[in-house]
């Protein structure tokens, strides 16, 4: 495996792109020979790929140090081009789904492609370049903003550092961390409504222009929702209020036995009185990972080889974006981790929860050498490819015991368990809030906050939206980086969990399963994929019932014990 920053970047020219596509659809036209047409295939999707990696190299780079001026200059070249390029594909992905080869098509390329590349042709269009770059141009506006620098503890730190001390043992230490964090928000809040009320238009103006209502339809095409739509979503919502909820405000008045408090504060974010402490941070702590992960041999070769060779970039940095993510570079098959740790238990989430993906795409990554890829198959569907971050983050559970002492071992196992259920909630909340502001033809920048108090009042949420003047006036949404960066995503972690549960429950000897439906997550839309290995359907009220009572057993299990 190549060292990370020794990866050759190069801009692509988008004219001379534009006519090598133009000769290879011009081949690809012209022959009559199936073997020569699949060779012309190759070649374009290799061109494709490499574009892609292109692309996805400088955002990497620009979000592990945005003071890097040249991937600074290469994200804005993207940024006006990136559309433009994906256009370029549209007459091949039309000619492929007419090809007269279909039927052998279907021997080297997975059939979810075909379905993909309908949905691709329905939003992509060269009417919304310039939409689309006003898009990525407030999105990197959005990013710059959460870069903010604020003064806390008399020093100076990034927002996602300062977060780091929301599970503090010091209740005072925390009250600081939550005000300047909220105070920052309330300074700033006209900017970020603003900033949010911009891409909501141009983000309706997009899906316009292609033909639809708004956002909220256009996002089913976007997020490939090949087999559900905003009405089974909405069911799924209205189950976990009716069957989670319940549980919700329970584990609120255990926490207030636990921490003998009268009244939970805004700031008392913590479950114990003494939250899981780490043995190791930063470095040590990534390099005890490899410990943990050596339970299954090619786990960690791709963990050990990943660290090695800079593909996992997780110190905390105040030159890089407060969320983390992992990427994957589609020529070089590769998955790259970035991330900035907080500096407490929850970077043993972080870097489980991304090796979830990371091994997924290790595990397609031999799959897919059976066929023709396409980038995009990269991915699976955010539903799917979610399934395998926290069914990680939940197989780990028996690994990672060498993070801690015995005490805090079993803390941080029960908060693993809390901290699902009580997501919930919060993740079905901003998923409504988007629908509504995308949905409401009379917005205004100033209806925001008082529709996210509505909302949070009908998920249970009050507590941890009062307090303090940022949250009382309906602030709290501004640190949900998705609504601004990624729309109608965060609904998936929630509907991932109950497929990332079944996996959790039958890989307690290895992980064998795991790596078979990893292997062919791309070739699958949801409900296909949880229907053919036998996965409960967060759709069915039942399911959502049965899954509830489950988790409740096994957080019962770990609070006993």
């Amino acid at each position: 495996m190549i060292n990370f920053n020794e990866i050759k970047y190069e801009r692509i020219d988008f004219e001379n792109t534009k006519k090598d596509i133009s000769v290879l659809l011009s081949q690809l036209n012209q022959t009559n020979n199936f073997e020569e047409y699949i060779s012309v295939v190759k070649n374009i999707i290799d061109l494709q790929n490499y574009i892609e990696e292109m692309y996805d190299y400088a955002d990497i780079r620009n979000m592990r140090d945005n003071k890097d001026e040249y991937y600074q200059a290469e994200i804005d070249y993207w940024n006006t081009y990136k559309s433009q390029f994906d256009a370029l594909f549209l007459p091949f992905y039309d000619e492929l789904g007419n090809s007269k080869y279909k039927d052998q098509l279907m021997n080297y390329i997975p059939s979810n492609f075909f379905r993909i590349i309908e949905y691709k042709a329905r939003i992509s269009s060269n009417e919304i370049t310039d939409l689309v770059k006003k898009e990525k141009d407030l999105m990197a506006q959005c990013r710059r903003l959460n870069q903010t620098k604020v003064i806390f503890n008399d020093e100076e730190k990034t927002i996602s550092a300062t977060m780091g001390f929301f599970t503090n043992k010091d209740r005072e230490l925390r009250k600081q961390a939550h005000d300047t964090v909220n105070d920052f928000y309330y300074q700033n809040h006209t900017e970020y409504d603003h900033i949010l009320y911009e891409l909501v238009t141009v983000r309706n103006e997009i899906a316009k222009k292609l033909g639809f209502d708004n956002y909220v339809e256009y996002s089913l095409y976007n997020l490939k929702r090949f087999d559900y739509s905003y009405k089974e979503i909405s069911q799924f919502r209205n189950n976990i209020i009716k069957y989670f909820l319940p549980i919700c405000d329970l584990l609120q008045e255990w926490q207030k036995e636990e921490l003998g408090f009268g009244k939970v504060e805004y700031y008392d974010t913590v479950y114990f009185t003494e939250m899981p402490e780490l043995k190791y941070h930063g470095i040590d702590l990534l390099n005890e990972l490899k410990k943990s992960f050596s339970f299954d041999s090619e786990l960690s070769q791709l963990y050990n080889q990943m660290l090695e060779n800079g593909y996992i970039d997780l110190i905390q940095s105040d030159k890089k974006v407060s969320f983390s993510i992992t990427n994957y570079l589609a020529k070089s098959c590769v998955p790259v981790i970035t991330g900035n740790y907080k500096d407490n238990y929850f970077d043993v989430q972080t870097t489980t929860h991304e090796m979830g993906h990371s091994f997924q795409k290790y595990c397609a990554s031999v799959e897919d050498k059976k066929y023709l890829v396409s980038s995009l198959l990269k991915y699976p569907i955010l539903a799917v490819a979610e399934i395998f971050s926290y069914s990680m983050e939940l197989i780990m559970l028996n690994h990672i015991d060498n993070l801690f002492n015995e005490k805090d071992y079993n803390k941080y196992c029960f908060m693993k368990i809390y901290n699902l259920i009580t997501n919930l909630p919060e993740i079905c909340l901003v998923d409504e809030f988007q629908q509504q502001i995308y949905s409401k033809t009379d917005l205004k920048e100033t209806d925001f906050r008082e529709m996210w108090m509505d909302l949070a009042n009908k998920y249970h949420l009050s507590n941890v939206n009062s307090g303090h003047i940022n949250l009382a006036t309906g602030g709290y949404f501004y640190r949900k980086s998705h609504i601004y960066l990624d729309p109608f995503y965060f609904i998936d972690y929630a509907l991932s969990y109950f497929g990332a549960l079944s996996v959790w429950n039958k890989c307690n000897n290895d992980i064998d399963l795991f790596k078979e439906i990893g292997g062919v997550a791309s070739y699958y839309s949801f409900k296909k994929l949880i229907e053919k290995y036998n996965m409960p359907d967060p759709f069915n009220d039942k399911v959502v019932e049965e899954v509830s009572v489950e988790l409740k057993k096994i957080l019962d299990n770990y609070k006993n014990n």
